[in-house]
């Protein structure tokens, strides 16, 4: 007898409850050590592309300043933006002051946009903002407000004789502005350019930022030096991320460090697996010694539990694909469990994960499968067939 059917084998195996028990524990020491790694990368990735995705539709493709802090686009400044590989663009008068609301008040950043532009280039849905202003969602959310009510916003006088004093208007709500950012959703406000303008007292076309969009969005990073060394200095140009560049570098940084302390989780459910492997040997030592002494081949069996390790594998990852997705649809969807979107800039995380990702971590930990299959043959080669011919069993 050279060979025996698989089935046999799984049955001889786990014939007792207790080897069962064992087995179980293995994949899901497994499972949870994959799906603990796949979740925090998920996270990572989630974080970083949901930032970007939501810093583009508040910012546009590339956002720029003037080194002399104000600027007027009239139309000199038109002119010089006439290029093939601009789509679009936009100037922003933006000023710091402060929004009160049923009796709070709240340190805000005052955005004056034409909006239709501005709605082009950002895809912020602001087409009913007239005479009043857009309030974000976080801050319509804190201080209870809806489309409709008024708030007072409170802007420095620019006149000499009150310097240091303040003036007070009063607006009507148009609408709501969802950025996905908890920090703009809590201090952007937006209002009519023109109308900013007026009530600051600054000439027609006073602006202090502005907004790009690009026709290829894949050559970013190369328009931005196209358009610093076109403009030689009189504007400095930024990519839409650039405000939370630091944040993205500490991202990459720390999901590199963690994926490979997280290594240590796989190493200890691995530990399982050998723990499972010896316990079978030990039980069932006499039975496998009788099937080798009967004509079982080494190479056999040597087939044999390298197919039991691939099952505890496979049967590993579809376990742990179903509690990424537990994971990512309930657990951070639940009230009690929701983040602080203060802390962690965006309203809330998602787990975002590409077939790259799933491909190394199931192959990193088939690895150490097989690894460990190695070692663990190499340790039941090692013993002789008399000794478990003679073993006894409890």
């Amino acid at each position: 007898m050279s060979s025996l059917p698989v089935r046999s084998l799984f049955g001889i195996i786990f014939e007792k409850r207790s080897s069962v028990r064992f087995l179980m524990g293995a994949i899901g020491s497994i499972s949870f050590s994959i799906a603990v790694i796949l979740c925090t990368i998920g996270l990572m990735d989630g974080f970083e592309l949901t930032l970007k995705k939501a810093l583009a539709f508040s910012n546009g493709d590339i956002k720029f300043t003037s080194e002399d802090g104000f600027f007027r686009s009239d139309t000199n400044f038109n002119e010089k933006f006439q290029f093939d590989y601009i789509q679009d663009y936009t100037s922003v008068l933006q000023i710091e002051s402060f929004a009160i609301a049923n009796d709070h008040n709240k340190g805000v950043l005052l955005r004056g946009v034409e909006k239709d532009s501005f709605s082009r280039i950002t895809g912020l849905n602001i087409e009913d903002l007239i005479d009043g202003v857009f309030i974000g969602y976080q801050f319509q959310k804190k201080y209870n407000l809806k489309v409709g009510d008024s708030i007072v916003i409170a802007f420095s006088s620019s006149k000499s004789k009150n310097q240091g004093s303040a003036s007070y208007e009063t607006f009507r709500i148009d609408g709501i502005a969802k950025h996905g950012i908890f920090e703009k959703d809590m201090r952007f406000i937006y209002i009519q350019k023109n109308r900013l303008e007026q009530i600051l007292g600054y000439k027609k076309g006073t602006s202090n930022i502005g907004f790009i969009k690009i026709n290829n969005f894949e050559h970013l990073d190369e328009v931005v030096k196209k358009l610093k060394f076109n403009f030689g200095g009189e504007y400095q140009f930024s990519p839409f991320w650039s405000e939370f560049e630091v944040l993205f570098d500490a991202v990459e940084d720390q999901k590199l460090s963690i994926n490979i302390v997280l290594q240590l989780i796989v190493v200890v459910a691995i530990l399982n697996v050998v723990g499972l492997i010896f316990f079978i040997m030990e039980t069932k030592a006499q039975d496998f010694s009788m099937l080798r002494a009967l004509g079982l081949s080494r190479k056999a069996l040597h087939k044999f539990w390298f197919i039991l390790l691939f099952f505890l594998w496979n049967f590993s990852c579809v376990i742990a694909y179903g509690l990424i997705y537990i994971f990512a649809n309930f657990v951070l969807t639940l009230p009690f469990l929701k983040i602080p979107g203060d802390v962690y800039v965006l309203s809330n995380l998602e787990v975002i994960l590409d077939p790259f990702d799933y491909t190394f971590v199931f192959g990193v930990s088939l690895a150490w499968i097989i690894l460990i299959g190695i070692y663990t043959m190499r340790k039941i080669d090692s013993k002789s067939l008399v000794s478990g011919l003679r073993q006894e069993f409890s």
